[in-house]
């Protein structure tokens, strides 16, 4: 019964959607315009050399000095190996979804286990620095849109160690060094970046495309508008947010929760990146229910 009535309101959904992207064509293909736009010139330019650049430090075995550096440093604190320096330094300065590809590869290459790949997703999530940085500033004065950033980072480092003891207790590493592989490393690292942009794209541009269609009968709310939109994709909730008139304290709240959730949009993205492997999903969403969490207090406190 819960099966058909979720099918029936999933139908109901897509023919409602149906109708209204006939009504508004032409709002629907600005929408489109738009989010392929916002994917050129914000997150292709950030990730695409990024992808490239992991997949050939990753054949070239560079994790592994990551490893020899950070190693003890993980063990003490995250209770886990060193391994997750190299994906929490790449991703802080990548962004997300990084982290999951690259978690990806070093579960595919052999040199880390699917179980410590999933404790390391849940507190590998950063929004990239520069996204952050042009959005937040545009809202806040600068000290507070630091303020945010700081918590945003702060926050994966508290998860890391409130969910230590769940994880291994690590005391040598599944990673060895390895010859290089052979092959044409590069087209191989083209092909899987270029299909792996391609699906963002169309998350980017379908969670758009909803948030139009589900936020025009509260265009007239803007602060419904700002949550629906933040949940759902969350450019769009940090857009709605900047002409949004309210307390600036309610503002940084609901950036930094924006933020810290990433909206469904990344949630998209993260499992179908990790389609095909035994890294879980719901260790990132974990994850991300703790970073509001915390970040919400942290913003109350400071």
């Amino acid at each position: 019964m819960k099966e058909k009535l979720m099918n029936f309101t999933f139908c109901l959904f897509c023919f409602i959607s149906i109708f209204f992207i006939f009504k508004n064509n032409k709002e629907i293909a600005e929408v489109i315009l738009n989010a392929t736009n916002l994917f050129l010139k914000k997150v292709f330019v950030s990730l695409f050399p990024m992808f490239i650049i992991n997949d050939l430090l990753i054949n070239l075995n560079i994790p592994y000095y990551f490893y020899l550096l950070f190693n003890q440093l993980f063990l003490k604190i995250f209770h886990t190996n060193g391994l997750g320096a190299y994906v929490f330094i790449m991703s802080l300065i990548s962004g997300t979804p990084s982290n999951a590809y690259i978690l990806k590869e070093l579960v595919t290459t052999n040199k880390l286990s699917s179980e410590e790949a999933s404790h390391f997703l849940a507190f590998t999530y950063f929004s990239n620095p520069l996204f952050l940085t042009i959005m937040l500033s545009t809202i806040f004065p600068i000290n507070i849109a630091v303020k945010i950033m700081i918590i945003h980072y702060l926050s994966n480092i508290i998860i890391g160690i409130l969910l230590r003891k769940k994880a291994p207790q690590i005391t040598k590493s599944m990673f060895n060094k390895e010859t290089t592989q052979k092959g044409n490393i590069l087209i191989k690292s083209l092909n899987r970046t270029m299909s792996t942009l391609l699906m963002i794209l169309g998350t980017v541009t379908f969670y758009m495309l909803v948030t139009y269609i589900i936020t025009s009968p509260f265009q007239n709310n803007d602060l419904l508008k700002t949550i629906i939109s933040g949940f759902l994709e969350i450019t769009n909730g940090l857009n709605n947010l900047i002409n949004l008139e309210i307390y600036s304290k309610i503002k940084e709240i609901i950036a930094i929760a924006i933020i810290s959730f990433g909206g469904l949009s990344i949630h998209t993205q993260i499992k179908a990146i990790l389609e095909d492997t035994k890294i879980k999903y719901n260790s990132f969403l974990k994850g991300r229910i703790l970073h509001v969490l915390i970040s919400v207090i942290l913003i109350l406190i400071f």
